[in-house]
């Protein structure tokens, strides 16, 4: 566990050494680090790191408490500077922590891996607030996209046959119609549900392109993303993409809709071609993402519902404490995998959530992420700039996954939901507060009955 410790003292004393320009430089590695989590474990384990597995998994929760004590002691925010949705959203799952604590029966080295899990994201969604400028939040929102791309090409070279780079990521998958390609991210469902967030954040760059050769670039960006979308073969992003596609198309590209479907609809047809070519045909595709709705007659759909069988059972079969409370924070799911125990994988975050912490932790977390989507559902109905649309749209999609999904005990996913959830929050406070400045110029009238304008200070 040296490299993690490594890495969050030169990450502090590059914080406090360079102050913001530091602290901000840390969001962006942390950023870039998560998705390549597949390829640094594929390393370490090449260069015999011992427990490599957790040693790189800590990394982003290394540079996240970096960035924590970096603002804490360059910036000293007030609670009153930083978002209260976010930090009441941090509080009540930290209260759940201390309250499964007590009751937990899955040991202390578990139990603080999956302590990790729950409450590294919130805190680098809170520490990094004090640090954005004008015009942040679209460059987050754009090295969204550039990891997205980076994470597109590397599955693309998956399929080229270049795989030294892949954690364990075998394409050949017994009882599939198609291969798989997982990319840097080591994780077909991972790169799958990352690359559906992002082309939806490329396609809200792209309501807003009006010269040929730029559309011409957009929709090969796209086109690109959707490659390596299909090339997973899995449901998830496909199906984030599409609510995006519709929310888009619904909402914010009137005026410009034949424009919009002009570059999405080749982008489409390029990445079935890209497919084809890497052995996912469009009817394997298209029947692929069909059986999700079909319960009985596929076979992924199947062992799913026997997941969520397996789940309730264990929830019903534990004490009434661990009903209330949870048996134990990583309890469920990868976390496992860390500390050389047996994973009991579960389908859903919510079913994740009551196994973990009982009905206490499913109505204090889960009612937060529950007024989350709502979040992005009101943005995304409210805000007419498109990259911000995109946002929402993407956050909502990843939301509603975390029904049939725990997505947020994925690192590369969980660290970009609540980046998205803090740039729609950030969004909407900046829009508020330049509207008190508009309402402070309105004219008014002194006490002598001649006009004056108000300005704000």
């Amino acid at each position: 566990m040296i490299l993690p410790i490594v890495v969050f003292l030169v990450a502090l004393g590059a914080g406090l050494h360079w102050e913001r320009r530091g602290l901000r430089w840390i969001v962006v590695v942390a950023i870039v680090v998560a998705p390549l989590r597949g390829g640094l474990l594929a390393l370490a384990d090449d260069a015999g790191l011992p427990d490599s597995g957790l040693a790189i998994n800590a990394l982003v929760p290394a540079l996240v408490a970096a960035l924590a004590v970096g603002v804490y002691l360059k910036l000293r925010p007030r609670l009153a500077d930083l978002p209260k949705l976010l930090l009441v959203g941090w509080g009540l799952i930290a209260l759940v922590a201390v309250v499964n604590l007590p009751v937990q029966d899955v040991g202390l080295k578990l139990y603080g891996v999956g302590l990790a899990q729950y409450l590294v994201y919130p805190t680098l969604a809170i520490a990094a607030w004090p640090l954005y400028q004008e015009g942040d939040l679209r460059k987050l929102s754009r090295l969204f996209i550039a990891m997205g791309l980076v994470v597109a090409a590397t599955v693309l070279m998956q399929a080229a046959g270049v795989h030294g780079f892949i954690q364990a990521a075998s394409a050949q998958i017994e009882g599939f119609a198609a291969n798989r390609y997982a990319g840097v991210t080591g994780s077909y469902l991972h790169t799958s549900a990352f690359l559906g967030v992002i082309s939806v954040l490329v396609m809200g760059e792209l309501l807003k392109l009006q010269a040929l050769r730029d559309r011409a670039i957009g929709t090969a960006l796209l086109a690109m993303v959707l490659s390596g979308q299909i090339l997973t073969f899995s449901r998830s992003g496909i199906v984030i993409a599409l609510i995006g596609v519709c929310a888009l198309l619904l909402l914010d590209a009137r005026g410009r809709r034949i424009a919009f479907l002009s570059m999405v609809i080749p982008a489409a047809a390029v990445a079935l071609i890209v497919g084809t070519i890497g052995g996912v045909a469009p009817g394997a595709a298209g029947d692929r993402v069909t059986s999700g709705f079909d319960p009985s007659g596929d076979e992924g759909n199947s062992l799913r519902s026997e997941a969520f069988g397996e789940g309730i059972d264990r929830f019903r079969d534990n004490t009434v404490v661990h009903q209330a409370f949870g048996e134990g924070l990583g309890s469920t799911g990868n976390a496992r995998k860390l500390v050389n125990g047996e994973v009991f994988a579960v389908e859903s975050y919510y079913l994740k959530l009551l196994v973990e912490t009982g009905v206490f932790g499913v109505i204090l977390i889960g009612g937060f992420l529950v007024w989350a989507a709502y979040t992005f559902a009101r943005v995304l109905w409210l805000r007419r700039k498109p990259w911000i649309a995109s946002v929402a749209a993407a956050g909502l999609g990843l939301s509603l996954y975390n029904a049939i999904y725990p997505a947020l005990e994925t690192q590369i996913l969980a660290l970009v939901w609540w980046l998205m959830l803090a740039i729609c929050l950030r969004s909407e406070a900046e829009g508020d507060a330049a509207a008190v400045e508009e309402g402070a110029g309105s004219v008014a009238q002194d006490g002598s009955g001649h006009d004056r304008v108000l300005v704000s200070p």
